[in-house]
């Protein structure tokens, strides 16, 4: 699984399967369930942190396919395995404007969808006029925002046990030229404060509403702290990044450090924003 992680962390799975199409998504989950086993939905892998013993039963990734997209006047109806930089590029190229917060974001569609992905200056959920989900009974149903019942990087899917498929997402018409120059500097934003070419997955914890999580550790003196190759970015106190050889043991060590440090500081009990996912 390391080679599907932004961490390049992770032991093997068991099964792994990219299905092809709708078919393909329907027969295989049909098959872990008929044979009892585990199953993990898993999108460009940019907010999990895998096991050293990798995952048991069956994960399931969207992308690459899954990603078609088809561009309306007011808006896209994007497939859960497109690159979200890429449709954000696109969007841009169109005059559409609406995904410049989210640039900057690593993974898929799918992934923001299900996680509500989002910066300080907005989130997915903003966007989301209606999805086409596959509920645990293998049933391709329409879902409205108030169904994804969002919330601050959180969504229903996951409680549902649902699969989205693709979503519709409402964009506004906007000069190209303020579309872009928003995006440069949300860019540049970024790259001057977090460590965008390490392997990472983003912010592990989540933020506060009285304080960013990141300030917060770095006042607690987390920045730089290190368990073998895994290391606190000296750049933004919230990315922990893998210097080389990380393991997830190193990195699970890493996070458990950083939280108590805040604890012991602050009396501040921050949640993981990524998900650790194991044997």
């Amino acid at each position: 699984m390391a080679r599907h992680t932004t961490w390049r962390i992770g032991g093997p799975a068991d099964l792994f399967v990219q299905p092809l199409d709708l078919d393909d998504l329907m027969e295989t989950i049909a098959f872990g369930r008929e044979k009892g086993l585990p199953t993990k939905l898993v999108g460009n892998g940019s907010n999990i942190l895998v096991g050293d013993g990798g995952i048991r039963g069956l994960v399931i990734r969207l992308a690459p396919n899954f990603a078609e997209t088809e561009w309306r006047e007011d808006g896209v109806v994007v497939g859960a395995g497109a690159r979200l930089a890429r449709v954000i590029t696109e969007a841009a190229e169109r005059g559409l404007s609406g995904l410049e917060s989210t640039v900057g974001i690593p993974g898929t569609m799918g992934g923001a969808l299900a996680t509500n992905a989002g910066t300080d200056t907005g989130s997915i959920s903003d966007l989301v006029a209606e999805a086409t989900v596959l509920d645990e009974s293998g049933v391709v149903q329409q879902w409205g925002p108030t169904q994804f019942a969002y919330r601050y990087r959180y969504s229903n899917l996951c409680a549902a046990r649902a699969v989205v498929l693709s979503a519709r997402l409402e964009l506004r018409p906007a000069p190209r030229e303020e579309i872009w120059a928003k995006m440069e500097r949300l860019r540049g934003k970024r790259a001057g404060r977090q460590p965008l070419r390490a392997w990472s997955a983003g912010s592990v914890f989540k933020n506060l509403r009285a304080v960013a999580a990141g300030k917060a550790l770095d006042r607690a003196g987390a920045k730089g702290l290190r368990v073998g190759d895994a290391q606190v970015s000296s750049k933004h106190a919230n990315f922990l990044i893998n210097r080389g050889r990380a393991t997830a043991a190193t990195m699970r060590e890493l996070i458990a450090r950083a939280h108590d440090l805040v604890q012991r500081r602050y009396d501040i009990d921050l949640d993981l924003e990524i998900e650790i996912v194991s044997e």
